[in-house]
């Protein structure tokens, strides 16, 4: 009997764990520019950054199209609130020197959406140029 009940209470506990995974994600658009041209295959990727032995989650990546435009929407199932931010490796101005310029943006958690964001959950960070430098601009070599 004490079997039975124990199964029946691991399976509670498991079912309760797996229905609190909420289902979040973030959706972003816009556009990247270098100088007056579209700064396509400019590489963008939002990620949830994960803290501790859980390693981040990529929800979305692509490549800018010949305008520099992009849309990234993706989603996880995580137990706590998720920490997105947005990823830019691009060479505007840069093509002679080694590795892409890295760009990190935070994604504000008011855009965090359940999944299937409406058009309002939508974040459009609108058009960029990208010859400038940024404040913590980092260097990354390519690995895909």
């Amino acid at each position: 009997m004490l079997r039975w009940q124990l199964g029946l209470l691991f399976f509670v506990v498991v079912l309760q764990f797996a229905w609190a995974m909420r289902k979040q994600g973030v959706a972003v658009r816009g556009r990247f520019r270098c100088g007056l041209h579209g700064a396509n295959y400019t590489k963008v990727r939002i990620v949830d950054i994960d803290y501790g032995p859980d390693p981040d989650d990529t929800l979305d990546q692509k490549y800018t199209d010949a305008t520099g435009s992009f849309e990234l929407n993706g989603y996880t199932h995580e137990l706590t609130p998720i920490d997105p931010v947005l990823y830019v490796w691009h060479e505007c101005r840069d093509e002679d020197t080694p590795c892409r310029r890295k760009l990190k943006f935070t994604i504000p958690k008011s855009f965090i959406h359940n999944g299937e964001p409406n058009a309002e959950q939508w974040l459009d960070i609108g058009t960029l140029n990208l010859e400038g430098t940024f404040d913590k601009e980092e260097r990354e070599c390519p690995k895909d």
